[in-house]
């Protein structure tokens, strides 16, 4: 993975700007190209209606040698459009007889026109003109020929005009385009940070943050099933918070480790069992209402989880008055014989202390019995892939229920 950070929003909006700037130049080109174009074909088809004109309407007069109304007549022609820098005519020989140009002319060089024609028809042809030919043909006979110069400054004039104008268009457009482009990116990725600092704040254990308003597109789409992920992470949290107060915690922590694995194999431990039980639990059964029977069992097991949470025990099994705590069976515990020993004395403590809260309340009192083994055991699940009871066996097991069993009250 590249160490380098190039952020979404800056990635998408320098695409969009590209392929903008790339379609914007292409389209520009082409209307350059096509526009120049469009604008050379009308000044040379009017150059050339233009002269075809002048040379039809020319024949007859050069025939008869009427210069003064070839000149008369090109110079109307020059003066009906600004773009004709010059028009000439020539006869057969390639004698210039008559001759037009657009700048007026003195009457000091009307004198000379007709010597200086020629250099002057020169002299107003330069990069920026076009020349156009016609032949004057009378009665398939060729009298000679008409010239005329065109002024391409005027078309390159309307072009630069036309190209500017389309190009503060198109600025606009790439400006207009450039903006959405951000607005556009901004919002996308907008939405993206906020199912970024979601994930942070689920990662720290929220699972309620805030989540982005759901549009209805793809980002929605990603919102909504965020929401959905959330909600399923919600409920498993809700189950696993109810599993924990049903079974031990270490078990439920294990068998959630692995919910492919629902049986969890025996494995050989060397750990510590205390049992506890009520005496006489049947004779207070039957003094005690079923609810007080139940608040006093509740005092009970209260104290043994206690007990259990403070050694590094784990409460395995409620068997009706009895309960079941083990020491370094689920977690590794090199001192779990003492552990077990101190949660034993610290039980014992904590149940003369209840007797003289029920005493206090005209309750009976509760006497138990202890018994306590440590050695080498079973640990694992047992039972059909449809009902299944983590347990433990072994014969420190059934010596632990058994000293439970024979050993006086305390």
């Amino acid at each position: 993975m590249s160490s380098i950070r190039f952020p979404l929003f800056w990635q998408m909006l320098l695409s969009m700007t590209l392929v903008l700037f790339l379609s914007i130049g292409v389209l520009w080109g082409y209307l350059q190209v096509n526009f120049n174009d469009l604008m050379q074909r009308q000044i040379d088809t009017f150059a050339n209606t233009v002269t075809q004109q002048a040379a039809n309407s020319a024949a007859e007069m050069l025939m008869a040698e009427d210069y003064l109304a070839l000149s008369s007549m090109l110079e109307n022609i020059v003066h009906t459009s600004d773009n004709i820098l010059s028009i000439s005519i020539e006869d057969d020989l390639g004698k210039t007889v008559a001759i037009a140009l657009r700048t007026p002319e003195t009457e000091e060089a009307d004198k000379e026109k007709n010597s200086q024609a020629k250099l002057s028809n020169d002299r107003v042809l330069d990069k920026n003109s076009s020349r156009y030919r016609s032949d004057i043909i009378f009665h398939q006979v060729t009298a000679g020929s008409i010239q005329l110069s065109i002024d391409n400054s005027a078309i390159s004039n309307s072009l630069i005009k036309a190209l500017s104008a389309l190009g503060l268009i198109l600025i606009g457009i790439i400006s207009l385009a450039t903006l959405s482009s951000i607005v556009i990116a901004k919002k996308l990725t907008q939405s993206l940070k906020q199912l970024q600092q979601t994930t942070k704040q689920v990662a720290k254990g929220n699972l309620s943050p805030a989540l982005p308003r759901a549009k209805n597109n793809e980002v929605g789409d990603l919102v909504t099933s965020f929401e959905h992920m959330l909600q399923g992470l919600r409920d498993k949290e809700a189950i696993e918070k109810n599993f924990h107060s049903f079974i031990s915690k270490d078990i439920a922590k294990d068998i959630l480790s692995d919910l492919d694995q629902p049986k969890k194999p025996l494995k050989h431990v060397c750990g510590s069992i205390l049992f506890v039980d009520i005496i006489g639990f049947t004779e207070l059964s039957e003094n005690q209402t079923p609810i007080q029977i139940a608040e006093a069992l509740n005092q009970y097991y209260s104290l043994i989880h206690q007990v259990s949470k403070i050694y590094w025990g784990s409460v395995d099994n409620f068997i009706g008055d009895g309960a079941m705590i083990t020491f370094g069976v689920h977690n590794n515990d090199a001192k779990h014989s003492i552990n077990a020993i101190c949660a034993a004395k610290i039980f014992i403590r904590l149940t003369k202390a209840l007797n003289k809260h029920r005493i206090s309340h005209d309750l009976p009192e509760l006497n138990f019995r202890l018994g306590l083994h440590c050695g080498d055991m079973l640990a694992g699940a047992i039972g059909d892939q449809e009902r299944m009871q983590f347990t433990i066996t072994g014969d420190a097991v059934n010596v632990a229920s058994r000293l439970c069993l024979s050993l006086i009250h305390i």
